[in-house]
């Protein structure tokens, strides 16, 4: 079993800008005559739209296991199993450690989830701009299913989408813990930096649902890195329009974050 040290906790904050109507579904237990087909998730006392943290963790996830080639072919999340922990068994596995395995802890021996990412409220400021304009937080979408052969649409072909503005703000909070697992926390301190670039492939994707259709574009603003230094980093742009390299990840970034952990790693 790999011996395990706990180091500390780094926070990444942000405020998400949406760039193009998002839309996270909440679900719909029965459809009402005249109501909305397709609601965004809303808190359920205030009414008011937020990201899940589990819908942009889980963007996350998707675009780093295919950017580090682990997509299983039953399309289940990689380490899913123990059989994808039990290739992976020194621990080093980056998708594994910050995004966690339903594993046996026989399987996997990296220790436990590193990603803690919360739900993001709406930034108060643009809400409370938006409310003393008389706007309303969210927009109603008419789409239309095309008859192919009449090139009209079809009867019953209507459906309403709600989404998020372009222009909402979000504040995003992420924390990672970080452990030693006799490297002094070098592992952990590579796996922050591929998860930062890995804002930048949701930026370059979508997030939510119908990112085919032009919904969900993002952009992370002001991102910063409260490090185990107590210091707050700057990573603004840096993070942005870098190649992704599964077996190291950018040296600009990684600096960032040794930089944010250097006490620790000392005293490790």
């Amino acid at each position: 079993m790999t011996e395990l040290r706990y180091i500390g906790r780094v926070t990444l904050r942000s405020v998400l800008v949406v760039k193009t109507g998002l839309h996270i579904g909440a679900g719909k237990d029965a459809i009402e005559i005249g109501g909305m087909d397709n609601p965004v998730i809303k808190h359920p006392h205030t009414l008011e739209p937020y990201i899940p943290g589990s819908s942009l963790k889980g963007k996350a996830r998707f675009l780093l296991e295919w950017a580090f080639n682990t997509v299983r072919d039953d399309g289940r999340a990689f380490g899913f199993d123990d059989a994808d922990a039990e290739s992976r068994r020194e621990g080093g596995d980056v998708i594994l450690r910050l995004f966690g395995t339903a594993a046996s802890r026989t399987a996997w021996q990296g220790g436990p989830t590193r990603l803690t990412v919360r739900d993001a409220p709406l930034e108060r400021a643009w809400r409370d701009r938006m409310v003393a304009d008389a706007k309303l937080l969210t927009e109603d979408k008419t789409e239309v299913s095309i008859d192919r052969i009449a090139g009209k649409a079809l009867d019953g072909g209507l459906r309403q989408t709600e989404r998020v503005p372009a222009g909402a703000r979000f504040d995003v909070e992420i924390g990672l813990r970080m452990w030693d697992t006799g490297d002094g926390g070098a592992r952990d301190r590579q796996c922050l930096a591929w998860f930062i670039q890995a804002l930048d492939l949701i930026e370059q994707d979508a997030l939510g649902g119908s990112g085919s259709r032009g919904y969900g574009q993002v952009r992370f603003e002001g991102l910063t890195l409260q490090g185990l230094d107590g210091a707050t980093h700057s990573l603004d742009n840096l993070f942005r329009g870098k190649r992704f390299d599964p077996t190291n990840p950018p040296s600009d970034i990684l600096d960032i974050v040794e930089q944010a952990c250097a006490q620790a790693s000392k005293a490790a």
